[in-house]
């Protein structure tokens, strides 16, 4: 297809540009990726299977550059639910969704970019406070692109919470090396299955954690660019849960809890594993140095670590704004388990 670019210096059009062209002879404009309007995701889905731009985008693709109307769709595999997708602009003139992150089936890195992606949940968001459903759809606060994005090294499952930060969907696993830290249907980390130790933090790439207590839930989201979130977060992304309930049973994994996911698609977000939360308070121990950190220094008269949102059996207790704040960071139990977030990030 033949595209053209308008380009702006000093806000007055002096060119247009076509695919091949250069600037000011001898700077190509590969790479270019520019949206109409910035600051909003590129992508967002209308129906529970389909994905449209929401802005015009112009983008550089081995060499050609392509042009995008608003409102162009995304051309969509069979989609299973569960799974992340990546969006691909292609020389064909045409966007797709592929389930691999490197190329899409059919195409190369010469004749597809990746620019964006979204997930495929189990069930549809919460449209109250009483949870989703279990009709798999897109989550639509799943959608990012190249230029809105999580503010971390992998942006596959998460979801935006608010237009303000982002969430991962699911409960940190065991091998998240291998699955990352938001997986569907993996069993989920905690005292009694501690997770991998990462790679970054002296881990072999099997070696897991002889427990996992906090400061070991916020390693393993620092390894990833996340973090454990703050009481004012974790409220945030748990609202539209059913309140003031539990599942009842322990999960054991990152199964599909409808009555529990949130507004943004937050799945066990409450009433089914207490969430390791970055705040500390509550009461403190007696004054004096402790050796509580697995060897690696000591604590003088350390404050509580909270954790968020309830646990299978915690029934009435269990909520959006449920927090705990009896319990030494050196806890473990087979009962709290950790979600990680980060910041948005926007380029312009």
């Amino acid at each position: 297809m033949t595209a053209r670019y308008p380009l702006v210096l000093n806000g007055t059009q002096i060119q247009e540009l076509q695919s091949g062209d250069s600037i000011f002879g001898d700077v190509s404009v590969y790479g270019l990726y520019k949206k109409d309007v910035p600051h909003q995701p590129l992508f967002t889905a209308p129906t529970a299977s389909s994905v449209v731009i929401q802005t015009k985008l112009y983008v550089e693709v081995g060499g050609s550059l392509l042009t995008f109307a608003s409102g162009a769709s995304v051309t969509m595999p069979t989609l299973t639910a569960g799974t992340d997708y990546a969006i691909y602009a292609c020389t064909d003139g045409t966007l797709r969704a592929d389930s691999s992150f490197s190329v899409p089936v059919g195409y190369t890195t010469l004749t597809s970019r990746k620019i964006g992606g979204f997930h495929y949940a189990p069930g549809g968001n919460a449209t109250a406070q009483a949870g989703g459903n279990t009709t798999p759809a897109i989550n639509t606060y799943s959608c990012w692109d190249l230029t809105f994005k999580p503010h971390c090294s992998d942006p596959r499952g998460m979801t935006l919470v608010a237009n303000n930060f982002w969430s991962d969907i699911y409960l940190l696993n065991i091998n998240h090396i291998t699955n990352g830290t938001s997986k569907y249907n993996v069993a989920y980390a905690r005292g009694t299955t501690p997770p991998l130790v990462p790679t970054q933090f002296g881990g072999t790439g099997s070696s897991a954690y002889a427990e996992f207590n906090w400061w070991e839930a916020a390693e393993v989201m620092a390894a990833y660019g996340k973090r454990l979130p703050r009481y004012d977060e974790f409220a945030a992304l748990a609202y539209g849960v059913t309140e003031g309930s539990s599942i009842g049973t322990d999960q054991g994994s990152t199964v599909w809890n409808a009555a529990y996911v949130s507004r943004w698609g937050a799945n066990q977000a409450s009433g089914t594993m207490w969430q390791w939360g970055a705040d500390f308070g509550g009461g403190a121990a007696a004054a004096g140095w402790t050796a509580n950190t697995i060897s690696r220094g000591q604590t003088y008269q350390l404050p509580n670590a909270v954790f968020f949102g309830g646990s299978w059996s915690d029934a009435a207790n269990a909520g959006s704004r449920s927090s705990s704040w009896n319990n030494s960071p050196t806890a473990s139990y087979a009962t709290i388990g950790a979600r990680g977030v980060c910041d948005l990030l926007i380029l312009d």
